[in-house]
């Protein structure tokens, strides 16, 4: 999955904050806004946070008919039977050196409070042989109409 650059400006309220562990010692936090777009022609929200630089979390929850609050399964990207799960993608830096990964266990909890959604988001993923450990909170995302299209390419 690749992470586009979100619309940035100053005036965009940060709404994800990330802590993504790097064994031995690495520890890297980022704070980005973020928003959500619907994916056209099934029943699927991104999450979307990324910055210019490199940093970002990307969450596809697929969902059945109704966005609904609870826990969803992380799932690999390419699984296409499970009906409900996420997909967690996360890019960042080290000393300048971009690394990602997407997540192969884990969970994403959601909240709804009307037209806006929370998610904390836990998990693992293996880069560079390296189990890394990322949380990441999106908080008062407000729940768009806007669309794109969301095809996993391998």
């Amino acid at each position: 999955m690749l992470l586009t650059c979100c619309k940035g400006g100053a005036e965009e309220p940060v709404r994800l904050q990330a802590m993504v562990v790097f064994p031995p010692k690495d520890t890297i936090r980022f704070a980005l806004p973020a928003t959500t777009r619907r994916c056209d022609g099934s029943r699927s929200l991104l999450l979307e946070a990324a910055s210019p630089l490199g940093s970002g979390v990307l969450v596809r929850l697929r969902y059945g008919d109704t966005l609904v609050a609870g826990q969803y399964p992380v799932i690999i990207p390419s699984d296409t039977a499970t009906l409900r799960g996420a997909t967690v993608a996360v890019r960042y830096l080290i000393r300048d050196v971009p690394h990602g990964f997407s997540f192969d266990s884990g969970a994403v909890d959601v909240r709804r409070d009307g037209r806006t959604l929370r998610a904390h988001v836990e998990g693992r993923g293996l880069e560079n042989a390296i189990r890394v450990f990322t949380t990441a909170d999106y908080r008062d995302l407000p729940l768009t109409g806007d669309t794109v299209p969301c095809r996993y390419q391998p």
